[in-house]
């Protein structure tokens, strides 16, 4: 190949490599998403189940090159969710000063519709053996509307 032919063609891939690598670091995906139907996929990398319904949700994600994130989600009461989220994880109950510093354990704004109540009014749960993981699910004890939060930064 010609000499032009390569530079060109090295130009061309720093080009590419360029403008791709903002996306891939996470500039690309970064931002706020307030009661968006794309937050459930955002926060779980799935399809939201159809039976499942999402009365509020907030995704952050950082646009730093490591994946910093944070979301929040108001599910109405769904015994199936519920079983599901027991059945495939490995979860412990917090109660008394625990359970009040796993409900307070969050990273930015937290929205005034997440788990509003006094943490003596939930079930709350965290994943069992995992003490650097910041997972938390709150369950209303009168509603049964499960809040779920988790965070990385």
């Amino acid at each position: 190949m010609p000499k032009v032919l390569t530079r060109m063609a090295g130009a061309a891939m720093a080009l590419v490599m360029a403008a791709g690598l903002p996306a891939g670091c996470g500039y690309g995906m970064a931002g706020t998403w307030v009661d968006d139907p794309g937050n459930w996929s955002r926060a779980f990398q799935s399809t939201k189940p159809p039976d499942v319904t999402v009365v509020h949700s907030k995704y952050w994600r950082s646009p730093h090159w490591t994946f910093e994130f944070a979301y929040y989600f108001e599910i109405a009461p769904n015994p199936k969710l519920k079983e599901q989220l027991f059945s495939k994880n490995k979860l412990r109950r917090m109660i008394g000063d625990e359970a009040a510093k796993a409900k307070a354990n969050s990273f930015g704004e937290v929205p005034v519709w997440f788990a509003p109540k006094a943490a003596s009014e939930y079930d709350i749960w965290v994943f069992e053996g995992e003490p650097d993981r910041n997972f938390r699910m709150l369950i209303d004890k009168t509603s049964g509307v499960v809040f779920l939060s988790d965070y990385q930064v």
